[in-house]
């Protein structure tokens, strides 16, 4: 757990907001823990899809791939408060997924997160107030250890 960060996702208002470049084929990943440290799934976007390990999987919209900005990095931001998956842009709400079931059980116990190839050029917002950083995680490199 040194190299995650603690965020109770399920009641946070503020997601994950990250910086980072939008490609086609390569993904901005972010790995999920339960209170336990244990890996429940991955969170993953790019251009060409929008995934959440076990329950989503769909095409990225195009309402998103117009707002990225295209010739560097894009801050967005992912939140699941309340079993509502929300990608935003500039705090435009871009896709939207309500989580039901099992799904919604598994990821309501998201209590940490890591960054997984990201580039150095990557991003996060750290807000003191709803998030504890990893003994080990960096303010640059995406809070890589």
């Amino acid at each position: 757990m040194d190299c995650t960060v603690k965020q109770d996702l399920f009641s946070s208002s503020q997601g994950i907001e990250v910086s980072s470049h939008i490609k086609r084929k390569k993904f901005s990943t972010i790995v999920l823990y339960d209170e336990d440290g244990q890996s429940i799934g991955k969170l993953q976007l790019s251009l060409s899809g929008i995934y959440l390990t076990g329950c989503v999987g769909c095409r990225t919209p195009l309402a998103f791939k117009r707002a990225r900005n295209r010739d560097g990095l894009t801050t967005w931001a992912a939140s699941l408060k309340d079993g509502l998956l929300q990608i935003k842009i500039k705090g435009e709400v871009l896709y939207e997924k309500e989580l039901k079931g099992e799904c919604a059980a598994v990821y309501g116990r998201a209590k940490s997160f890591a960054f997984s190839d990201m580039s150095c050029e990557n991003t996060f917002s750290y807000v003191p107030s709803e998030m504890e950083a990893g003994k080990r995680v960096t303010s640059d490199c995406v809070g890589s250890c």
